[in-house]
């Protein structure tokens, strides 16, 4: 070792080793790292100084942490950057590279679903957000309109539910709408749509009743429970606040619906635009009213 610093220190060997400085300045990785990587056998450096342990890295070795940094960078771990390191058959390695870039595809998959989850929540806020920043000036009967219903694609289940009585949200039945959508690898786009195929107020007497679970979906014809709702006139209320409160609701758009000569054609439906599953607060709560209807004949 004596012999090899003489021999670096003429100028026979300085030109073919960096210091560990210079080697994280060149491949920009941190002195603390290089360090790292030599107590753990990823790295270590030729020559070594022993009267005060300074480092030295040949060329060679500079190539090598480039080629950790770009595994590493590919999320490699460093167990797995030594195996691979040590690796002599390519095929082998590039086995290996391909299972990581299946791996990076799933997560940039996962991702994606994130960010969709993510801007469907922000914009029902924005829009719930939007309609109580009016509340002062809202009144019920103000949100009252006649319009054909946008056509959408939803993921359901139907449960015929025991003496059911709605003055209260079944939560149990939305946690699992959402989360059979996911395991489903669906791309959740709206809201929670509860339809009751029973007679108009019939969800409000403890009787049993057939109830629709639904969660809008990206279009996905492939999974038999996902189908089209929508595509029909409808008579609509948005209410806002408090969800047993939601029955003089409905006795105001009914009136409304005979006032306009038309009358109920189908299950009521209630899209829950920010619900108990978005935030706590339960005075800012809005569900639109669905009534689809015709004129009477």
């Amino acid at each position: 070792t004596f012999d090899i610093f003489v021999s670096f220190w003429r100028g026979d060997l300085k030109d073919k080793y960096y210091s560990i400085g210079k080697v994280s300045e060149i491949c920009n990785i941190p002195i603390k790292t290089l360090r790292y990587y030599d107590k753990i056998n990823v790295m270590v450096p030729n020559l070594r100084q022993e009267n005060n342990n300074y480092r030295y890295y040949s060329h060679d070795q500079m190539v090598r942490l480039f080629i950790i940094k770009r595994l590493r960078y590919l999320g490699f771990s460093l167990e797995e950057v030594k195996n691979i390191l040590k690796e002599e058959d390519i095929k082998r390695i590039e086995t290996i590279v391909e299972k990581k870039q299946n791996s990076i595809k799933a997560e940039i998959e996962e991702l994606n679903k994130k960010y969709e989850e993510a801007a469907t929540l922000k914009n029902k806020i924005h829009t719930a957000y939007e309609i109580l920043e009016n509340s002062n000036n809202y009144s019920v009967e103000s949100s009252f309109k006649l319009e054909k219903q946008r056509e959408v694609y939803v993921f359901s289940k139907t449960t015929m539910m025991q003496s059911y009585k709605n003055e209260n949200v079944n939560l149990e039945k939305w946690i699992d709408i959402i989360e059979s959508a996911k395991e489903r690898n669906l791309n959740i786009q709206g809201d929670i749509l509860v339809s009751y195929h029973t007679e108009m107020f019939g969800q409000f007497i403890n009787r049993d009743c057939e109830v629709e679970f639904s969660i809008v979906v990206e279009n996905n014809i492939e999974d038999v429970e996902v189908k089209k709702f929508g595509n029909f006139f409808a008579a609509n209320a948005i209410h806002v606040g408090e969800y047993s409160d939601i029955i003089h609701t409905y006795i105001s758009l009914k009136r409304w619906i005979e006032e306009k000569g038309l009358v109920v054609n189908g299950p009521v439906t209630e899209r829950f635009m920010l619900s108990p599953v978005d935030i706590p607060n339960t005075k800012s709560h809005i569900v639109k009213i669905i009534i689809p209807v015709k004129p009477t004949i």
